[in-house]
């Protein structure tokens, strides 16, 4: 805000105050200006006068003559240059002024001679204006304009003078105001000279001592206090007026002038000589007060809680052993009812009700009470009530003697459940001593034992009942917890009376006495034979299913290095031959063995997947996945697949799906292929499309919808429920006219389940089918710099052992790492390995791990154990056809660097070897 603005702001502020402060707002008053308005028109010669004040940037006309009361935005009123030159101002002709034309149209303006003067309040600030106008033009003499000023100041005055009659209104008023206050107290209220004499006192005078306030004025206050009283007040008042307090409150006793004795509490404050003091009434305070130090000193003595309550049942006192008991204090429960506070939710507001209903009858109760304490937690009580009546027979006050049962009421609740379970319960039930000897016992026991309370009375059941098998060292345990109270439960073998064993669970529960001690045992009992039974039979087909697991996994594991063996042989020849020199008749048997080679090890890999899945032995990784990329390199990997059959293969992918996500690419390839290769096999015409949509998205996880939607013969409904299980195709014909094994779908199934996904179909017969499925990724979070592939090396000048029962697999290996310029030594078993590697000129090992005399895990820990720093570093990679996690982790326990899968990609081999042969 600019300087000149603030200081108007401030003008404006103290203008409003101002007219406050005058009542300016007050319109009804113009006859308080009229002969002013008149004065001023016939001063100036005008038709027109006004007087107005400045408020909020508004120019308020309030009084006025040949006009009506307005107001007009400051901006927009010639008032604003009388308010800034803050003097007198004159505009002889206001239609061809430039200062009015800036402001007005002065085409629409009525007059055109205009002239004013400033008003200034007491203090000289602005308050406002006395304007004239006219439809003449004219000037104003020096004479005219002083008039005006005169009259200026005269509005003033008027106010001045309406100011001080406000005030003498205002002031009537309040002592009025006063007066109805001063007499309409209950308590004491009079006005004394410095020698305490009384000179004005209130009605209340009459109320508590009988003398009327005339009575009273001109006679000395200590008239009234009893004359043992009155040296107190004496040393009380000295002793404030001494610290410089000039007040003090005091207690005395005072005759009423029928001769009768109260007490008084006073409170006495001096200024300018004079005295004010106020009395209130005590007396029934005062005897009340004592009556309760009687009974305190007898209450406060004994361990019950004691409540005093008033004749309304509202508490007034409280003794010590009450708090203990409760934790509630006097000013929790002062001028309260006592009920109110202490019930809660499960009380029995019935007999709080009745209890209420006797106490205004007039007679004394006792009740048994569930109530809460101050901190919530329930609590019995035993409350006896016993009624004080006064002379005239009404009610005075109550006492009520409070006792804490808790304790009581739960051992009683607890006999009442034993004796519930006890006679209704089908559990065996029974009570003995601290010693664990036979006091009581149900039926149902018996039933279950045999034998009568008479057989047994005084008797340890253990004892009787022990036998063959029966574990005698947990029952003497379980007995040494009874003796030190410490409750136990135990299932036991023991037997009936008629010889037959039975298993018991026992559960013993100590029961306590006062001083903590054990001096009854209660025993719940239960026949549980049927359970052990089971418990027996689930152990012995849960070790035969363990046994028919470990089974499963070694023929799974033999199955892997048998088949995938000779298949190493059949594809690594192909591939030999294919790379080598060969006539052109030979090339399409040669591309049709490795077709029909590849098809069978797409078999038995799903063969084998679908095992391991079973077994639970499956693992996804949690690697990044271009979801985009993936469905791009299927859909072009099968270009010529479905170009074959005369289909077209087609995709879309959601665009709000994310660039890179994390999860197992394998097995999302595997999925997908699986279901696409089906779609196309069942596809004559059309085509097979792939759709990927964002389903959901959260912190840690996306969620993604997938489709393989397809023209073919299409799915019946009743079949849907079978289509994913295991060897299983739609119709019985469907394996002979189209082949497959009917284990892709129940593979993919399975991995969108590990996957933590749901997979369906929709289909219509000769309309075509749509697999559908759902998985979630974990978002795609940087987690390391990718580690880009390396070259493969066409010449590695290494020497290589390679050790493999399987001459075609020596054999093979051989030719492929020739190729790198690789030297290459064979041996056939452990032991010619072991001798060959005494040269110690081997870079590197490739070594079979399944080899009759010694396996390769045994080789390569025998090579391991040796001191020399060679054997403990040379790089040794096992060459294995098993797909479970377990062998692979065998391989790395007995000392081997690194794996490569039978059958192999002669790359895959040599990436590898170049990677340890680096690191060596």
């Amino acid at each position: 805000m600019k300087t000149e603005d603030l200081i108007l702001s401030q003008e404006h502020n103290r203008t409003i105050q101002a007219m406050v402060h005058y009542d300016a707002y007050d319109i009804s008053s113009d006859k308080d200006f009229k002969d002013i308005l008149d004065l001023a028109c016939f001063i100036c010669k005008c038709d027109v006068s006004f007087i107005s004040f400045i408020e909020d940037d508004w120019q308020h006309i309030r009084y006025t003559k040949g006009i009506s009361p307005s107001e007009i935005p400051l901006e927009k009123s010639l008032g604003k240059f009388i308010y800034e030159k803050n003097d007198f101002l004159e505009i002889a002709d206001v239609k061809n002024d430039q200062r009015a034309k800036a402001l007005l149209d002065v085409s629409k303006v009525d007059f055109n001679y205009y002239a004013g003067v400033i008003i200034h309040d007491t203090d000289g600030g602005k308050l406002g204006t006395l304007c004239v106008s006219d439809t003449e033009s004219k000037i104003l003499g020096k004479e005219q304009i002083e008039a005006l000023k005169s009259l200026a100041t005269q509005v003033l005055n008027n106010l001045e003078l309406r100011k001080r009659n406000l005030s003498v209104i205002k002031s009537e008023k309040v002592k009025d105001e006063f007066n109805e206050m001063f007499n309409s107290s209950p308590d004491l209220i009079c006005i004394l000279t410095e020698d305490l004499i009384i000179e004005s006192i209130n009605h209340a005078m009459f109320n508590i001592m009988g003398y009327q306030a005339e009575e009273c004025i001109g006679t000395n206050i200590s008239k009234f206090i009893l004359s043992e009283d009155r040296e107190t007040v004496f040393e009380v008042a000295n002793e404030s007026l001494t610290t410089g307090l000039k007040r003090f409150n005091v207690e005395t006793r005072v005759k009423t002038k029928s001769k009768a004795i109260k007490w008084i509490g006073w409170n006495a404050v001096t200024k300018n000589r004079n005295w004010f003091v106020t009395g209130r009434d005590i007396t029934k305070e005062k005897k009340d007060l004592q009556y309760l130090k009687q009974l305190s000193t007898v209450a406060s003595q004994i361990n019950n809680g004691v409540v005093i309550s008033d004749a309304h049942n509202k508490v007034v006192w409280i003794n010590n052993a009450f708090s203990k008991i409760t934790g509630y204090s006097i000013d929790d429960l002062k001028f309260q009812r006592l009920a109110d506070v202490i019930v809660g939710a499960n009380s029995n507001i019935e007999i709080v009700e009745k209890a209420r209903i006797e106490t205004k009858n007039k007679k004394s109760f006792s009740v048994e009470l569930l109530a809460y304490r101050k901190d919530g937690k329930p609590i019995w009580l035993s409350i006896h009530n016993t009624i004080i009546l006064d002379k005239k027979g009404g009610i005075e006050s109550l006492i009520e003697i409070v006792i804490d049962i808790t304790d009581r009421k739960q051992v009683e609740e607890r006999l009442e459940l034993l004796s519930l379970v006890a006679s209704k319960t089908e559990n065996g039930v029974c009570i003995c001593d601290k010693t664990g000897r036979l006091n009581w016992m149900n039926d149902s026991l018996a039933k279950i034992i045999g034998y009568q309370l008479t057989e047994l009375e005084g008797k340890r059941l253990g004892d009787v009942l022990k036998g063959e098998g029966t574990n005698l060292k947990r029952l003497t345990e379980s007995r040494e917890k009874a003796l030190q109270s410490i409750p136990y439960n135990l299932e036991l073998k023991v037997y009936k009376k008629d010889g037959s064993p039975v298993w018991l669970s026992i559960s013993n529960t100590p029961i306590l006495d006062e001083k903590g001690n054990t001096y009854k045992q209660v025993e719940i009992i239960n026949d549980i034979s049927e359970r052990k039974l089971t418990e027996a039979q689930l152990l012995a087909s849960k070790e035969q299913a363990l046994q028919l697991s470990k089974a499963k996994e070694m023929f799974l594991s033999v199955m892997s290095h048998e088949i995938r063996t000779p298949l190493n042989a059949v594809i690594g020849l192909t591939n030999l031959l294919l790379d080598g020199e060969k006539l052109e008749n030979q090339e399409q048997p040669l591309n049709l063995l490795k077709f029909s080679s590849d098809n069978l090890l797409d078999l038995i890999s799903n063969i084998l997947d679908f095992s391991k899945i079973e077994m639970g032995k499956m693992e996804l990784e949690n690697k990044r996945i271009n979801i985009r990329d993936l469905i791009k390199d299927i859909a072009d990997s099968l270009y010529f697949k479905v170009k074959e059959k005369g289909i077209a293969i087609k995709y879309a992918i959601d665009s709000k799906i994310p660039e890179l996500v994390r999860g197992d690419k394998t097995r999302l390839y595997q999925i997908l292929i699986n279901l696409i290769n089906n779609a196309i096999k069942f596809t004559e015409k059309g085509y097979v499309k792939i759709n990927v949509n964002l389903k959901s998205v959260d912190k840690d996880f996306i969620r993604l919808d997938f489709e393989v939607e397809d023209t073919g013969i299409g799915v019946s409904e009743d079949k849907f429920g079978h289509i994913f299980e295991s060897f299983t195709q739609a119709e019985a014909n469907t394996t002979r006219k189209y082949g497959g094994t009917g284990l892709g779908l129940s593979i993919a199934k399975r991995l969108v389940e590990l996957y933590d996904g749901e997979i369906g179909i929709r289909s219509e017969l000769e309309k075509g089918t749509t697999f559908y499925f759902d998985i979630k990724f974990w978002n795609f979070i940087e987690e390391k710099m990718d580690i880009k592939e390396e070259t493969i090396p066409q010449i590695i000048n290494a020497k290589i052992l390679v050790v493999d029962d399987n001459e075609i697999n020596r054999m093979l290996a051989s030719k492929v790492l020739k190729k790198y310029n690789i030297e290459v030594l064979t041996a056939e078993n452990g032991m010619e390995a072991i001798e060959l590697l005494a040269s110690k000129d081997i870079d590197l090992v490739l070594m079979d791990i399944h080899m009759p005399g010694l396996t390769g895990y045994e080789t390569a820990k025998i090579l391991r154990d040796k001191e020399d720093n060679y054997y403990k570093e040379l790089p040794i990679i096992a060459l294995t056809a098993s797909v479970l996690n377990e062998d692979l982790e065998t391989i790395f326990d007995n000392g081997m660097t690194d794996f490569q899968l039978k059958p192999f990609k002669p790359d895959d081999l040599i990436r590898k070897i170049t990677k340890h042969l680096k690191q060596k």
